[in-house]
């Protein structure tokens, strides 16, 4: 039976990777997987699509660019179908902002494991360094998680930051989502993914300052990830610099305060972006999670 690391309570008996074990990660000569793990609207297809022009292997079936996204979004058109079945499985969408019961879901539909490890391969053969981006995996890591691990991939992640407000700003534009919506679903994909992906390997990436100076940020990822990345070849620095155009950031941030808690949550991550990660940064999202996650079981009716 399939198990899955999904156990973030206040008071969490997850235990994190000791500093050897990511070592022995970062040195292993496995496949290796970049999860590009972020909210919608933060940044997640040009990060994952300049990396794809860096020597990572995109998916087979690309979705293709859309008018809200005319760069192309650089993900699987095919797992991110896969992915919406799982949550549909759940009675969840893209857009749900409440808690989501995943082992409940693999219990009572194991065979979705299976189908999962087949898209899996489908979409990336026996590719040695892919990017791997949807935005609903920050709901679903703990199944992608396994599913990469047991296909022989050593998993790093890359977390695209971008202003809460900014991404409001564009659901709101997008998806005609009023702004207290987004920023619930801004929070709760945040405080999800942070904490299922802590321990692995993990960068936290300032989309801003990859759009100011995305070689500073691919070399640091490269070196900090041990990332097989091509960083030397001026044809593929001539494709990311017309990539990642001024055009990309086409939102300003809602004229509206932030609630606290995703103010305080923005601010944890910006710090753990620019000075690393610290236990008591840790700690002050578990804290906030937990009192979203109780808030959510308050108005499980809302909309």
């Amino acid at each position: 039976m399939l198990s899955l690391n999904v156990d973030f309570k206040k008071s969490s008996n997850v235990q994190d990777r000791t500093n050897g074990q990511l070592l022995a990660e970062l040195t292993t000569d496995r496949r290796t997987a970049i999860v590009v793990l972020g909210m919608h609207r933060s940044g997640t297809s040009s990060v994952a699509g300049a990396l794809s022009l860096l020597g990572a292997a995109s998916p087979r079936t690309l979705m293709p660019a859309a008018e809200d996204n005319p760069k192309g979004f650089w993900e699987s058109q095919v797992l991110m179908a896969f992915n919406d079945t799982v949550l549909a499985e759940g009675g969840s969408t893209w857009r749900d902002w409440r808690p989501f019961d995943l082992p409940g879901i693999i219990a009572r539909r194991p065979d979705l494991v299976l189908e999962g490890r087949q898209r899996l391969q489908e979409e990336f053969a026996d590719d040695e360094l892919i990017v791997f981006k949807d935005p609903r995996v920050c709901r679903l890591f703990p199944l992608w998680e396994t599913l990469l691990t047991e296909a022989g991939y050593r998993i790093v992640v890359v977390t695209p930051l971008r202003s809460p407000a900014e991404v409001a700003a564009s659901l709101i534009a997008r998806n005609a989502m009023r702004v207290e919506e987004a920023f619930r679903l801004w929070l709760r994909h945040v405080l999800s993914s942070e904490r299922s992906s802590r321990g692995y390997p993990r960068a936290f990436v300032r989309w801003s300052d990859f759009l100011h100076d995305w070689q500073s940020c691919a070399h640091r990822l490269k070196t900090r990830l041990a990332l097989n990345l091509v960083l030397d070849d001026q044809e593929r620095a001539r494709a990311v610099d017309e990539f990642l155009s001024a055009e990309l950031r086409r939102q300003s941030p809602v004229p509206t305060a932030m609630p606290d808690w995703v103010s305080v949550t923005d601010q944890v991550l910006q710090r753990m972006a620019l000075n690393g990660e610290a236990e008591s940064d840790h700690d002050e999202l578990d804290e906030i999670r937990w009192a979203f996650d109780q808030a959510c079981a308050v108005f499980a009716d809302a909309s």
